[in-house]
């Protein structure tokens, strides 16, 4: 189930640009060396930091360049796939990573003279060397998995030589198994960026000439407003602390009405009705009933669409819930990618204030839509 969860990730965001490219032949290469810093966002990780993160990366990208709407919109945006070694600067305790990783690269301002400001965001799985172990390795309370997501997020510049490109930029880099296996408090390194890329085919700056003759039919049906069910399901283990340590299921409805409100945004309300299993043996001392660790909540949040992907982000609150180990306020992060115009998936991390709770899987079916005037 774990792995299964994760490789669906990473078809959803793969698939982000997979209808406009028919066959994925890449028209850049790059190389990127990093250099960064572990982040100890709890007093508890204090003793993780020791030396500078450093890390190297191999990218094969390919742009669109189809006259589509949705190119139109993106001014030839850049899918991609990337394998990066990473060591995290404390090899005793956390080891090295290796990760593989499809993204989508957006332009933000691109010019022949100027080159281009970009913005990629990419998720894929991680293997780290080191993981907790109770006997070998306690010091290690950020990953409890060797295997594990990754999320990357990059600002880059590239000036443009013919062939040739180099850049700069700044990055940021999250490891975590979505409370799956714990200890899982994450690895967060922000770091900078270096680039020397080979332009199989000249990067084309986008132009009005790319939209004479437009195929909106997709862009349409995505920017509708409308209404679905989602059936979400997971596993979750609680802390260390807490005995036994054991997977626990996840069940979830969701009623979402999404409302179009500009060319790619939507904003998202929701209603969710949830059993977790983890809620139920939150405590040593006492085992909840089935029906005490039910949670009712209301969630808002705003939707950025490209193809047939989406991403989402936002808030939620339990109006209904007699067992909440982490407070009354939920967040949620994550993609919905949409294979019909009814039937759509659901892949996403529910958390409490940046703590991750479980990594949400779904199904989703489109219940009504409109396209408005």
């Amino acid at each position: 189930m774990k792995l299964f969860t994760f490789l669906l990730l990473i078809l959803l965001s793969h698939l982000s640009l997979g209808q406009r490219f028919q066959q994925f032949v890449p028209t850049s290469i790059n190389l990127r060396s990093k250099g960064g810093f572990l982040i100890a966002h709890r007093a508890n990780m204090a003793h993780l930091p020791q030396k500078n993160c450093v890390a190297f990366e191999l990218e094969l990208t390919q742009q669109d360049v189809s006259n589509s709407a949705w190119n139109k919109m993106f001014k030839g945006a850049y899918r991609g796939i990337s394998l990066q070694y990473h060591d995290f600067g404390n090899k005793e305790v956390l080891g090295k990573g290796f990760s593989i990783f499809p993204h989508t690269t957006f332009p933000l301002y691109q010019g022949k003279k100027f080159g281009a400001l970009d913005f990629r965001i990419g998720t894929g799985l991680s293997i780290e060397t080191k993981a907790y172990d109770e006997v070998t390795n306690p010091k290690n309370n950020a990953i409890g998995s060797h295997l594990n997501g990754y999320v990357n997020l990059m600002f880059q510049y590239n000036k443009y030589f013919e062939h040739w490109h180099l850049g700069a930029g700044f990055e940021f880099s999250h490891y975590s198994n979505a409370a799956m296996k714990v200890p899982n408090l994450g690895l967060n390194i922000p770091s900078v960026v270096f680039n020397v890329g080979y332009d199989i085919k000249t990067r084309e700056v986008f132009k009005k000439g790319w939209s004479d003759s437009l195929d909106d039919s997709n862009y349409e049906k995505r920017m509708e407003d409308e209404l679905r069910i989602f059936v979400i399901g997971s596993s979750k283990q609680n802390p260390v602390k807490y005995t036994p340590v054991k997977s626990r299921p996840v069940i979830a409805v969701q009623g979402l009405y999404s409302l179009n409100v500009g060319s790619r945004w939507k904003v998202d309300f929701a209603l969710d009705g949830i059993f977790n299993g983890g809620n139920q043996y939150h405590l040593d001392t006492v085992a909840y009933k089935v029906g005490e660790t039910i949670q009712f909540g209301a969630f808002v949040g705003a939707s950025i669409h490209f193809y047939r992907a989406e991403f989402f982000t936002g808030l939620g609150v339990y109006f209904w819930s007699p067992v909440h180990p982490f407070d009354y306020i939920y967040n949620r992060l994550g993609f919905r990618y949409h294979f019909t115009d009814k039937i759509s998936a659901i892949v996403g991390i529910k958390a409490h204030l940046g703590i991750a709770d479980y990594l949400e899987f779904g199904i989703g079916y489109q219940l009504w839509s409109k396209r408005r005037k």
